[in-house]
């Protein structure tokens, strides 16, 4: 395969929750990830000091979402104790905590500017908020049932909302008008993401598919079916010419959105993928599930040639069966066959010297709100009607 561009390779492999990871997030210079589990607790993972990692346990419940600010001093995370706490990511610092909803709460998201915030919960309902004075600013509430993700647009403008009524829907920032709506009558969303540049978003579905809908125009651009149960998360490389997907089916699948194919299947994991994610550059993607692994992945696309793919594919496939998995399809035309290339890491010296003897350090983390985002503020009032500002 010489000159052929470089597959994906696993580089690291942690386990360290008692519980499945639900999300994780690289931090903005891509040195650490944060991963939230059912165990109650986010940790981060320093890839740079592989002996070394912080837990943060002050949730009573699983945590369900976990996010950085844009500059990397804050984490925030979503628990079913319905409360989002924020914190700062080293291990002695400040930390502050306050009930946005009066149930469970699914995610939470930052603008590109650090200032806002956005919460969505069981209560039906996302909200945004003014992360420097912990201020209600406003509430998306047509959803009829649980708000499984809401996620800002990348310029801020917009936000999109994934419901179990089987609903996506796209809300003004500014107005707080729904202006677009999105239904799928097979299953209810699951997850989503913006594209980099804003004008499309892909969905995670329930009934084994993955949709891309163009906004502004209100139309499904393309629909993929790539794998044999439900899809728990995607993400967009940060040059939008490829999605990551993870799935019930212990899979995760890459895309060549331009080309409208499935390119690789990755195993590895032993139960669903719940959780993907590329760091900001590309140059890394991580995979978390139900397993309680985290798998750190060399990407390689910057190497990808679509023009390679059939011949690099075909001298896979004769070393190694095929994934036996649908592939992509069109609005409007059949299925094709898969010629994806099928990557199981578990041979890998990587994979075999699974990092967990390492030290995990509890984080002692005291609550001064007024210092850590340095601003008058009281995360400890814990209201589900707080106050406009």
């Amino acid at each position: 395969m010489q000159g052929l561009f470089r597959d994906p390779a696993l580089e690291r492999h942690f386990t360290g929750h008692s519980g499945g990871i639900t999300q994780l997030r690289f931090g903005p210079d891509g040195a650490q990830i944060a991963t939230s589990s059912t165990d109650s607790t986010v940790i981060l993972w320093n890839l740079n000091q592989a002996a070394r990692c912080i837990r943060f346990a002050s949730h009573s419940a699983a945590v369900n979402g976990v996010a950085w600010s844009p500059k990397g001093n804050l984490v925030a995370s979503a628990g079913h104790d319905r409360t989002v706490k924020i914190w700062e990511p080293k291990l002695r610092g400040v930390s502050g905590e306050f009930v946005a909803h009066s149930k469970a709460v699914r995610s939470v998201d930052f603008d590109s500017t650090g200032h806002w915030m956005l919460t969505a919960s069981d209560d039906k309902s996302a909200k945004i908020w003014r992360v420097a004075r912990r201020t209600f600013v406003s509430s998306f509430a047509q959803q009829n049932n649980w708000v499984r993700s809401a996620k800002f647009s990348p310029n801020g403008k917009l936000v999109a909302t994934a419901s179990d009524d089987k609903s996506v829907r796209i809300y003004d920032v500014d107005s707080g008008e729904c202006v677009r709506t999105f239904t799928e009558e097979r299953a209810a969303p699951r997850q989503l993401a913006w594209h980099p540049w804003g004008n499309m978003l892909a969905v995670a579905l329930g009934c084994n598919r993955i949709k891309i809908f163009d906004v502004s125009g209100s139309q499904l651009l393309q629909l993929y079916v790539v794998h044999s149960a439900p899809v728990n998360d995607v993400a967009f490389h940060p040059s939008g010419h490829f999605l990551l997907s993870g799935s019930d089916d212990r899979t995760i699948r890459i895309l060549d959105l331009l080309e409208g194919r499935p390119i690789y299947t990755l195993t590895g994991h032993t139960d669903a993928v719940n959780a993907v994610a590329f760091s900001h550059d590309g140059d890394k993607f991580a995979t978390g599930g139900s397993d309680r692994q985290l798998l750190v992945w060399k990407s390689n696309l910057h190497t990808y040639d679509a023009s390679q793919f059939e011949a690099k594919s075909a001298l896979a496939s004769s070393g190694c069966e095929s994934s036996g998995v649908s592939s992509k399809q069109s609005v409007g035309s059949s299925k094709s066959n898969d010629l994806s290339i099928r990557i199981d890491p578990r041979q890998s010296l990587a994979y075999q010297l699974s990092e967990e003897n390492f030290q995990v350090l509890d984080s002692k983390h005291s609550t001064q709100p007024d210092k850590l985002l340095g601003h008058s503020m009281d995360f400890n009032q814990h209201s589900s009607n707080p106050r406009f500002f």
